[in-house]
């Protein structure tokens, strides 16, 4: 999964866009390094925290605050003391509830041409 979607479904952003502008104003790392590309690819057991300075924390202690922690999905957790999250597993397809024919997908597409 991306770092900017990881980021919005923990709570530590209000948005998808705005999770990609902490992430681009190096306010989060990744396994203890500074990540500013919005579309790194997490997986699983990477520690997504922010950096030690006040004004990162301060950003996403407010989205925490203000999240449902019972829309965090079962793939990810979240500490909401000390601003850290887990990725705990990837999502497979089953888990998303979309039931998508692949075989029709390729199809419309190779019309395209």
């Amino acid at each position: 999964m991306r770092l900017d979607n990881i980021l919005f479904r923990l709570g530590m952003a209000s948005t998808i866009p705005g999770a990609r502008q902490l992430v681009n104003h190096r306010h989060i790392l990744v396994n203890g390094r500074i990540v500013d590309i919005p579309s790194f690819r997490c997986k699983p057991r990477d520690i997504i925290t922010t950096k030690d300075n006040q004004r990162s924390k301060r950003l996403v202690q407010n989205y925490i605050a203000s999240s449902d922690p019972g829309k965090l999905p079962k793939h990810l957790t979240v500490d909401t003391l000390q601003y850290k999250g887990l990725v705990k597993k990837i999502l497979d397809r089953k888990w998303v509830g979309l039931k998508i024919n692949e075989l029709l997908v390729v199809e419309y597409y190779s019309r395209q041409t």
